[in-house]
């Protein structure tokens, strides 16, 4: 396989469920592209909720609307952050290091799943609708050039969870997830979607390889 030559790195994102496989296939991924002479950068680039985390861990008992403070101060933050985030961590390092791929974990869409379940369980809406029209804003200009969507059953993600040893996600979490990657799916092109049911490690990582090229040939 050949690759003309470009300057801006091709940026593709890896959505997807808790456990579905995505850190997995970043990795393996990441490796590949290294044999066949693909300078990857692997990434990750999510809602950083630094309030919350230290609120709920100097005082575990918060009450209810300090909890909500505290996540509504954190969205608020993220929608000036994650733009920064992003920028640096597929734009700036990657080109200034000369790489021509870069593979990123969640981005605005994992980080919308955040904000939406903020809002169905803590009834945030207004200040979120505000996080969200500056964060839209934001990254209107900083893109990526695909998504690949990991997915699974979700009646098996709990064994998988249990089998990394990996805190259980809330069925609520999960279920704001699904909604989410399927209307991504069903409203933007240029999406690869990788069943990781059977967990085919092989075939899927033929069908990413094969669809990180066809960006590569089409980035100018």
């Amino acid at each position: 396989m050949t690759v003309k030559l470009f300057r801006k790195p091709v940026v593709i994102v890896f959505i997807g469920y808790e456990g579905a496989g995505k850190t997995t296939h970043i990795l393996l991924i990441c490796n590949k592209l290294k044999e066949i002479g693909i300078k990857p950068y692997c990434t990750y680039v999510k809602t950083i909720f630094l309030f919350t985390n230290l609120f709920t861990k100097f005082m575990p008992r918060l009450w209810r609307s300090l909890w909500r403070l505290a996540v509504s101060i954190d969205l608020l933050l993220n929608s000036i952050l994650l733009p920064l985030v992003w920028a640096v961590r597929t734009l700036i390092i990657p080109t200034f290091s000369e790489k021509q791929v870069v593979l990123v974990e969640e981005g605005l869409y994992g980080s919308l799943v955040d904000y939406i379940h903020a809002v169905l369980i803590l009834n945030l809406w207004p200040i979120t609708y505000k996080a969200l029209k500056i964060l839209f804003v934001l990254f209107r200009n900083i893109r990526e050039n695909g998504i690949v969507y990991v997915w699974c059953e979700p009646s098996i993600l709990s064994l998988r969870w249990i089998k990394r040893k990996s805190p259980l996600e809330t069925p609520s979490y999960i279920f704001t997830q699904i909604i989410i990657f399927n209307i991504i799916t069903n409203t933007l092109s240029n999406i690869l979607q990788v069943d990781t049911t059977n967990f085919d490690i092989k075939h899927n990582n033929k069908q990413i390889i094969k669809y990180i090229f066809s960006l590569l040939n089409s980035n100018k």
